[in-house]
């Protein structure tokens, strides 16, 4: 028998009560009988690599069948064993297990692989709907994936392998509540598809660390003191370090030097429970001076993952910046084990808040399930999940205190149609902090918002509502409503949607002409142009897709910054995951039309500043009677849907009239004889 063998048995036998190590033997001889001659791409057998993930699910204290299941998970798909084979040895659970993990086949999607990843994907989370315990093996197959990366050959395919980790499967580490995993998989990506940056915050890290532990010993012995003294005897005191990849992001984040982030120490303090938590957090704050703005009640507000902790910064021994977590043991056991804690922890049966926790980190499958039933297209829905699921969340509140959690970015109306979907069909603005918004109000943790509604019985949500809201929740809600109002109606409100959006990019209303517009609708597999527009007015055919398939999206922004290196730029944009994406950047030259009164630019500039939107150059002129003015600027945007942003968020502002793109012919230089185009008032 292998030591790797060895090893298994013994962590497997250390922890569960009834264990049968005659049939994990019995389960590593048929994966070494099926994988014989077989090698790793780092010359090993092949057999290691589910004898490594099985060891990598005992840390997660993990049942039988799973671990038996591991054994097996790469024995359909790689070997002349079926899963009839395997259902015969070993039952029908441990065969649906391995049935979730086996990717779709490669000779029926040869022509198009992409396509067999995102099957596979689906196919796994259906499985996982029914069986949590799929997607542990899975995460313990990837992890041990990215531990023999460097073994593939091909840099593209390791990066390719690196990026799909960290948008796929470290959100879904994050979201079970996996923390110590998702670390090492953000870490080993990070390796992977920035060698540099990673070699370098570690090189700090270890000098960091080797002159604070010191500090850190004299901190951990100053606070079991104190403990002691105010009555506490039954606590743990550890040390806690920030991964590689978490220190990155934020750097990138706050645009903070590694000594600002990285230059202080991490305690974790465990307790008997969340009485003892509130004392504790109170004797630091009472000793030590705590930093403003930086405590995180958790436990009160879990995360949307089940996650609980106090989180308090103070300035401790010699004034350094110590991290603080406090916590109960059973909170601790969550963040260990995540979701694996509560299906092989008998404590899930004593309390009430455990089973909700529970039931928060088995919604998101739900939710994905849900996304995957509206999106047709493939590539739709893996954007739109990595959007609406995988993204970073905030969290909110209802008047009456209640905790909604949404993705970054989410709007005023996103949140309408999370209530309830007649609240959002019906919303008309909200109070969020007391002070008044509008639909397409972007949202920040911490808000508390009411949603102001119509007793208009004929209103409704308008064609353009899908391009304010993120969530699929909302956009699918808004689709449904749609379908279901007056043909006429629909087209209508289409034409007038896709007129007003050419006239914004620039181009006349009667842009097309008939054959044009029939063309359009046959690139569309639609028969007429009615029917065309009717699919844009019901929501099944998205505006930016239209506006795509006019023009090339070049000539429809504006000109990249830097067109002559776009092929070195793509080279090495192809690189990163979408978490570490440069953005490309195009300019954009426009003018608005608005009443004259002081203020204006000012407002205007605001709201550009707070959309992040860069102004290269910007200039004003005034009508004869000095009523109207417009303003022209020229900005830098990332891509058309930031440019629809900058377009809706500056049309609400009082006394705007008209906004006008304006064509490259016209970019340069700043042309004063426009202003005598503008209407008199």
């Amino acid at each position: 028998m292998s030591s790797l063998m060895s090893q298994l048995l013994e962590n497997a036998g250390a922890y569960l009560p009834n264990f049968r190590e005659d049939r994990l033997i019995e389960a590593y001889n048929f994966a070494k009988t099926a994988h014989k001659g077989q090698k790793r791409k780092d010359g090993s057998k092949y057999v290691t690599h589910p004898l490594k993930a099985a060891i990598i699910l005992t840390d997660l204290h993990v049942d039988e069948d799973t671990l038996v299941a591991c054994l097996l998970h790469d024995v359909p798909e790689d070997t002349n064993f079926t899963l009839e084979d395997i259902e015969m040895a070993f039952g029908k659970k441990v065969g649906f297990l391995v049935n979730g993990i086996t990717k779709l086949s490669k000779v029926h999607y040869r022509d198009n692989m992409e396509e067999r990843q995102i099957e596979s994907l689906k196919k796994l989370f259906i499985h996982c709907a029914q069986d949590p315990r799929i997607i542990l093996i899975k995460l313990a197959d990837r992890l041990h994936n990215m531990y023999t990366i460097d073994a593939i050959e091909k840099p593209q395919k390791r990066l390719r392998i690196a990026k799909e980790t960290l948008e796929i499967y470290v959100p879904i580490a994050n979201l079970l509540g996996i923390w110590d995993l998702k670390s090492e998989l953000e870490d080993l990506c990070f390796k992977t598809i920035s060698p540099d940056e990673y070699n370098n915050i570690e090189e700090l890290a270890k000098e960091s660390a080797l002159k604070k532990k010191d500090v850190l010993i004299r901190t951990k012995k100053i606070v079991r003191k104190l403990l002691q003294k105010n009555g506490l005897n039954d606590f743990q005191i550890r040390g806690r370090k920030k991964s590689y990849y978490s220190i990155y992001k934020k750097m990138l984040n706050t645009g903070k030097t590694f000594q600002e982030i990285y230059d202080l120490i991490g305690l974790r303090v465990v307790l008997k429970n969340v009485g003892d938590c509130y004392h504790v957090l109170g004797v630091f704050h009472q000793n030590f001076t705590p930093k403003p703005g930086r405590l995180k009640d958790y436990i009160a507000i879990p995360k949307i993952n089940g996650y609980q902790s106090i989180h308090t910064t103070v300035f401790g021994v010699d004034g350094t910046i110590t991290e603080i977590q406090i916590r109960t043991k059973e909170m601790d056991l969550e963040c260990t084990y995540g979701v694996a804690a509560h299906f092989f922890y008998t404590y899930k049966i004593r309390s009430g808040s455990v089973r909700k926790r529970m039931k928060n980190k088995s919604e998101w499958v739900q939710r994905i399930l849900d996304i995957q039933r509206d999106m047709e297209n493939n590539k739709e829905f893996l954007n739109q999940l990595k959007l609406d699921i995988f993204e970073d969340r905030i969290f909110v509140f209802s008047p009456k205190g209640d905790v909604v959690d949404l993705p970054k970015g989410s709007q005023v109306l996103d949140f309408a149609y999370l209530i309830h979907s007649e609240i959002g069909n019906k919303a008309v603005s909200a109070v969020v902090n007391g002070n008044n918004k509008n639909l397409s109000a972007e949202l920040m943790s911490g808000d508390v918002i009411a949603i102001e509604t119509s007793s208009d019985p004929n209103y409704g949500p308008k064609l353009n509502w899908l391009n304010i809201v993120k969530t699929s929740n909302a956009k699918n809600k808004i689709r449904e409503f749609l379908k279901k109002q007056n043909r006429e109606r629909i087209i209508s409100e289409a034409i007038d949607l896709f007129e007003n959006r050419i006239s914004v990019l620039g181009f006349d209303r009667d842009y097309l002409n008939d054959s044009q517009k029939e063309w359009l609708a046959s690139v569309f597999y639609k028969d007429s142009w009615e029917t065309l527009m009717y699919a844009l007015g019901e929501g099944s055919i998205d505006i930016q897709d239209l506006m795509r398939f006019l023009q090339e999206e070049k000539k429809l922004i504006g000109e990249m910054t830097d067109p002559e290196n776009e092929h070195v730029y793509d080279h090495v944009l192809n690189r990163l995951p979408n978490a570490l994406h440069p953005k490309k950047v195009y300019r954009v030259h426009f003018m608005i039309h608005c009443r004259n009164r002081v203020g204006l630019l000012r407002d205007v500039s605001i709201k550009l500043a707070d959309l992040n939107i860069n102004i290269l150059r910007t200039n004003t002129w005034h009508s004869a009677n000095a009523k109207v003015s417009t303003l022209e600027f020229y900005i830098e945007i990332t891509d058309i849907n930031q440019y629809d942003e900058i377009i809706s968020v500056l049309s609400e502002i009082p006394d705007v009239i008209k906004i006008m793109r304006l064509q490259n012919a016209e970019l340069s230089p700043l042309n004063p004889s426009v202003a005598r185009t503008m209407p008199e008032l």
